[in-house]
């Protein structure tokens, strides 16, 4: 009898202690001071804690596994302390990087500012969750965080959906698809310094206007307008030029690509200047690029004809040049989507169509080395075809001796008369100067003669020839 009261005894006590648990923990959630901004469309939480005991400031951080989460104390990106979040290397926890921003460009990593992972930290479900302690988080350069200010100011920012896996606290981030304004009551965070509860009410906070969509224009612009000059209207030129008559519309598709490739060149500096890994512009394919300006330019100063005249295989470079050049740019575009931290699937896409349109060039290129182009057809230049160069040179040459011969005849016809040879010497003997101008009149007279003054025989030899024969020599 007397067992069986202690154990009735024990219960009660164990009975009475429970609530006295629950109701204990209960008052310690309640007690944690907060200011908890919630967004319902994303279900993203960020609760902070202002202790009251310390410089620390703890964070309840909590959003949906996009390649990168941020929050930041500021009214804007310059000047402000943000928080970013993304999964780590291995994509089972959070990887959370402070950094300062500095304008509409991406932010950059700060080593001081200690953020302490605590315990509950974890990507579950494809959410973020993050309890974390943040030490000398209070005050930065150009801007601090007030415990009396009951409306302090707070961005928000989402990358894009691509995740971004890195250990690296400065990996790269690709621009921004949504961000926002907020204030946070920092009084009434203000207390015991612990981590924030999970909450999906708004507390102490006052959203300022609606989430902005966002658009990284300036790099969408500079791989649009590269891939239109390289991809489409570069081979319609070598087409142009090797099967168009006219030069001139080969002149005009070459400015317009020229033009493509100065308009892609300068987006490629705003957009270079937006993120940290490529302001700097030495990065692998900034400097490829840069390189591959040197090829464009000689192809530009080429038909200069101060230039092309200097040598005869001066002219003979537009060809090793245009493919030097169309080779470098390729390289630079591909190296420019792994700068752009692209999928996999859009750089496979984009070699994919590098290659079929290498093989189109080539192979357009070789029918014209074998045909000539239709413009050197059409001003009698020598074909390169079955018979060898040796006989398209040869033929050429023909060519353009009967040209030679036809202007020759014109000019016995009225054209103006040759300049006297020197020394009054018109075949070479050894004559005087009286001599000599003599023989030159005599030339110039059987030249203006209207019946010729070569090796046949005139009207008047024949007459000698023959006395007695009536010749009509005006029906000659």
């Amino acid at each position: 009898m007397v067992g069986l009261t202690k154990h009735f005894g024990a219960v009660v006590a164990l009975g009475a202690f429970f609530p006295a648990l629950i109701s204990a923990q209960n008052t310690t959630a309640a007690t944690t001071a907060a200011s908890t901004f919630y967004l319902d469309e994303t279900q993203t939480q960020f609760s902070v804690n202002i202790a009251n005991d310390s410089s620390d400031v703890f964070i309840y951080f909590t959003s949906p596994a996009y390649s990168w989460v941020s929050v930041g104390f500021g009214d804007k990106m310059a000047d402000s302390l943000m928080l970013v979040m993304y999964p780590n290397n291995n994509g089972d926890n959070v990887t959370i990087s402070p950094r300062y921003g500095s304008g509409h460009t991406e932010p950059a990593f700060t080593p001081n500012v200690a953020i302490d992972i605590l315990p509950g930290t974890t990507v579950n479900d494809s959410m973020f969750v993050l309890n974390a302690r943040c030490r000398n988080c209070r005050v930065w350069p150009n801007g601090f965080l007030d415990p009396k200010d009951t409306a302090q100011p707070m961005i928000y920012a989402f990358g894009p959906g691509s995740s971004l896996y890195s250990d690296s606290q400065s990996a790269g981030l690709k621009r921004h698809v949504r961000y926002g304004f907020f204030t946070m009551d920092m009084v009434a965070a203000t207390g015991t310094g612990r981590v924030p509860s999970q909450s999906s009410a708004i507390s102490g906070v006052t959203m300022v206007g609606e989430m902005v969509k966002d658009h990284d224009r300036a790099s969408f612009a500079h791989a649009v307008v590269g891939c239109l000059a390289l991809f489409v209207v570069w081979p319609l030129n070598v087409l142009v030029a090797g099967f168009f008559k006219n030069i001139k519309i080969h002149v005009g598709v070459s400015v317009l690509v020229m033009a493509l490739l100065i308009v892609a060149y300068a987006l490629g500096g705003v957009a270079s200047a937006q993120f940290i890994r490529s302001k700097s512009f030495n990065s692998p394919h900034q400097i490829l690029a840069f390189l591959s300006l040197l090829p464009i330019l000689l192809l530009s100063l080429l038909p200069i004809p101060s230039l092309s005249t200097l040598h005869a295989k001066i002219p003979r470079l537009h060809g090793p040049l245009t493919a030097l050049a169309f080779l470098l740019l390729v390289l630079t575009g591909g190296l420019g989507l792994g700068l752009a931290s692209q999928t996999r699937a859009i750089i496979l896409i984009y070699t994919a169509i590098a290659l079929i349109v290498c093989v189109f060039i080539v192979t357009v290129q070789s029918c014209i080395r074998r045909r000539g182009s239709a413009y050197a057809r059409s001003q009698g230049g020598p074909r390169r075809g079955s018979g060898g160069d040796e006989d398209d040179d040869r033929n050429y040459m023909l060519g353009k001796m009967e040209e030679s011969s036809r202007s020759t005849s014109s000019a016995s016809l009225g054209g103006a008369p040759p300049p006297p040879p020197a020394y009054g010497m018109p075949y070479g003997g050894q004559f005087g100067a009286d001599g000599g101008q003599y023989q030159y009149q005599q030339s110039q007279q059987q030249q203006r003669s209207p019946y010729g003054g070569g090796t046949m025989p005139g009207p008047q030899y024949l007459l000698n020839m023959h006395p007695g024969v009536p010749v009509q020599v005006s029906r000659m």
